[in-house]
Parts: C-alpha cells; structure tokens; sequence
C-alpha cells in the first residue's frame, strides 16, 4: 500500500503526531546515546581497576618471597599476556607516572610503592583508572620497587580502551516498550484533541449540502462548546433566511404571474397591431425575466432529494427531446457507474448548457468523461467564444457579454449562474474555455463522493 505523504502531512493530527514523535525520538537517542557513554566509561573504568589489582597481586606475590626465591616465582606469573621480569635499579625507566595511578596502587598496595614509566605518562596513554590509550592493544611497561628495593618490569598488552559491550537485549526491549508506549498516548491525546476539529469541518461541509442536518453536540472542552454554539447559531439563521426566501419565491411565482396574465389578455383587445406586437413583445420579456429569476433563485435551494441517478439516460432523454424542437446533438463518451446527485436541478443545468450553446452558436455536442473521482460532462459549440477577459465574469448574476455570441440579444445573463450555483450544492464547479478550433467548452464537473 502506498502512503501519500503530502495528504498525510496536510491533516492536522497527522502534524502534530509526527512533530511529537520526531521530539520522543530525538529524546530517546539522546537517552540512549547518555547511557552508551555511562556505559562505556564504567567499562573502562572497570577495566582498568582489573589492571591494577593484577600489578597490586604481582607486586604482593614477589614480596612474599625471598630474594633468592623470586626468580622461580616469575613462572607462575607469566600468564594472561602478561610478563615480569626483574631488573636493577640502572634499568628503570626514568618517567614519572600521573599522581592517580601512584596512588591507586599504594592504596591496594597499603603502603607507597616507587612506580615509573616510560617517558612520562600523558592524557591517552594512562594505566588504569579510567585510562582511555590511544593506541588498542600496545604493549606498555611500568616499573615497580618492591619494599627491599629490589625493581621488578610488568609488561602487558592491555586492552583497556576497547569499545563497551553492546546494551542488552533486555535493555532494548525495555526502551522500545517504553518508546511504544509513549507513541499510543501521543496518538490517543492528538486523536482526542483533534476530533471536535474534524467534527466541525464534516458538520459545515454537511451544512452546504443539507439545511437540515443535526446540529452540532455542544459537549467536550469550553472552547469545543462555544464553537460548535456558534455553529448551530449560524446554521440556525442560514436556515431561516433560506426559509423566508422560500417564502418570498413562493410569494413573487403567484403574485407577479398573475397579473402579467391579465396584462397579456388586455393586450390582445388593442386594436392597434403595432402597439399591441410592442407590449406583447415587452410581457413576453418581463416573463422571461420573472423565470430565468426564480430559476436562479431556486438553484439555491437544497432541499431536493439526493439520489442514484444514471447519467446515461439523463443525456439521452435530452438528447430525445431536443430532436422534438429539430436540434441534433452528439454525445461522446459514457459513464461507468451512477452519480449519486439532484436530478431536477442537473438536468436544468444541462439543459442551460445546451441552451446557450444552441442560443450563441446553433448546435451543440456531448462529451463525457468519468472516472472514480470526479464525473466530467461538457457541452462544446462551434461559436464564436468567449473573450478571455469576460470568461470569468459570465458567471456572475445578470451579467452579458456584448459579443457575437449573443445573435438575438435575449436573455437576462443567468443561465450560466444557475449552472454554476448547481454545482457548488453538489460541490462541483462549472469550467468555461474557448476551444482550440473554434467555440466555447462549459465543463460541469461533478465530484464522486
């Protein structure tokens, strides 16, 4: 399965998350990283207190014997790499070693032994305590009087400075529990803290398509209550000023077409022809006005019923009905699955579309473009166009291009509102593009939830 990161990295959550998780593990490492060192000094600490006490039980042993007897006791200690001889006084070597290391043997030791090395004894190049050589596995002597004054010569290839051993697996274990741990919290509290964020966004992206839908719960933290409170207020008066508009449609249908019916039959009882053509003209005007209003008017409103709704056959039976008023259109292309949607309102989208097309430039085709994510119907024309600059403006209510396209000057400038505004309650847009070869290509594109 592949992970899209940058969809990942958009969502809040998913944000914070990995900001938190990148802080526990750069803690983790720096934990780790503390006790690796810890543990690799008390290792060579360690080590080198092994050292000393081995010295301490040399020196121990050989002054236990006698003089004489000294030489037969060196075989029993030449052993784990290391060497003793004895040497006189002239033989010593002639360097002082650190303080620390004088005393640590003094102190195993329970009185000071006369100790020297070789060339002195600097940072990197120490026996014992804590000693860090720069050079692994070098052989080092060191020099030691024994109480009779007899010198002895201790050589060995002392591996004080190898690396630490490596953390257990317990250990491991432990700190990947531990990390484990940490990260389910994390998720759990970012999830927690999130979710009346996600709540809101999916009740304001319910609210574009549904008036009616449940309010948002006004529970949780203080400031998750006083949002979704102004939520649900302004759901509250979005719903009652779509309501009085409703209202005030309903009212404007009844009121405004009845008296134009009346106009037109006191028209007919003018007996001048001229006058009587002119008012008609004018009454046919107002009506069309009047339906191309409350047509926009009604592309706002949600509450039409969403359904399955084929596509296919939609087309066609426009396709069919447009052959009854002698126009011919083409349609390319199918789709492959139903589009879950408002019929009443596509198909007077569609039929604005084929409209205009037919209205501007006398013909019109169908192309159809589907997909899994998003349903694409355009209707193109072999018009004139549309100049570039007034593309984005033929949208807008009420406003028309003085233009070629416009052969019979009718219209009132809202059919491509209307289509514009269906797509937005099926959270869609409407794309307008002057073809390559000539035409305009309006583009309903249409979202598969």
């Amino acid at each position: 399965m592949q992970i899209n990161w940058r969809v990942l990295s958009s969502s809040l959550s998913a944000r914070m998350a990995l900001i938190l998780l990148a802080g526990l593990l750069a803690a983790q490492g720096v934990s780790i990283w503390l006790q690796w060192s810890e543990r690799a000094t008390a290792v060579t600490q360690a080590r080198g207190m092994h050292v000393m006490d081995r010295i301490a039980e040399v020196v121990r042993l050989l002054e236990a014997h006698a003089p004489q007897q000294r030489q037969s006791a060196l075989a029993a200690l030449q052993r784990d790499g290391m060497n003793v001889a004895l040497i006189t006084e002239s033989q010593a070597l002639a360097g002082s070693p650190r303080e620390p290391l004088q005393a640590n043997l003094s102190e195993r030791l329970g009185s000071p032994h006369e100790i020297r090395v070789m060339g002195g004894l600097g940072p990197g190049m120490g026996w014992g305590m804590g000693a860090r050589p720069q050079h692994l596995g070098t052989n080092r002597s060191m020099d030691v009087r024994l109480d009779d004054g007899q010198w002895i010569r201790i050589t060995g290839r002392y591996e004080v400075n190898t690396p630490a051993p490596a953390l257990s697996d317990a250990l491991i274990i432990q700190l990947l529990l531990s990390l484990g741990l940490v990260v389910v919290v994390v998720v759990i509290a970012i999830r927690q803290a999130t979710r009346p964020l996600e709540q809101l966004a999916k009740a304001a992206d319910m609210l574009g398509r549904d008036l009616d839908a449940p309010p948002l719960a006004e529970e949780g933290p203080a400031e998750t209550r006083r949002a979704a409170q102004a939520f649900n207020r302004m759901q509250a008066k979005i719903k009652l000023l779509v309501s009085e508009r409703a209202r005030a449609l309903a009212a404007v249908s009844h009121d405004l077409r009845t008296p134009l019916t009346r106009l037109r039959l006191r028209t007919e009882l003018i007996d001048d022809e001229t006058l009587r053509n002119q008012m008609a003209a004018d009454l046919e005007a107002m009506g069309a006005m009047m339906d191309a209003t409350l047509d926009y008017l009604r592309a706002f409103q949600t509450n039409e019923v969403v359904r399955t709704i084929d596509i296919n056959a939609l087309l066609e039976s426009m396709v069919d009905d447009s052959k009854v008023l002698g126009r011919s259109i083409q349609i390319n292309g199918r789709t492959t699955m139903p589009y879950r949607g408002r019929l009443s309102a596509l198909r007077r989208a569609m039929q604005n579309l084929i409209d205009n097309a037919f209205k501007h430039a006398g013909g019109a085709q169908i192309r159809v473009e589907d997909s899994a994510l998003r349903l694409c119907i355009t209707v193109e024309d072999q018009g004139p166009g549309i100049a570039p600059e007034n593309l984005a403006k033929v949208t807008d209510p009420y406003y028309r291009v003085d233009s070629a396209r416009s052969q019979k000057g009718d219209g009132v400038g809202l059919g491509l509102s209307i289509v514009k505004d269906i797509a937005l309650i099926h959270n869609g847009e409407l794309l307008l593009a002057n073809r390559p070869t000539g035409g305009l290509s309006a583009t309903l594109v249409l979202p598969r939830n």
